[in-house]
């Protein structure tokens, strides 16, 4: 499982397992360094990107880092 969220070296890192659970959020798998991971059913982010055809973001709400489509390093799919 790769992380999702922007690149970092330091804390949480989060998975996505699915996103066929209730309306509005998705299973994630979450593990910190070499730790056990765990499972997590976390609400979807709400923000879209600017503009009228703004993509929506891939993660879950109250993410720290940045939105999908802010992370210029890598496409991020929320099919993956």
């Amino acid at each position: 499982m790769q992380c999702q969220l922007s690149a970092h070296d330091e804390g949480e890192h989060f998975g996505l397992l699915t996103d066929a659970g209730a309306y509005g959020t998705a299973l994630w798998l979450r593990w910190d360094g070499t730790d056990e991971a765990e499972l997590a059913v976390l609400p979807d982010c709400s923000v879209a990107a600017p503009g009228p055809d703004g993509e929506g973001c891939c993660l879950f709400a109250d993410h720290a880092k940045q939105h999908t489509w802010e992370d210029a390093l890598e496409e991020v799919s929320c099919t993956n």
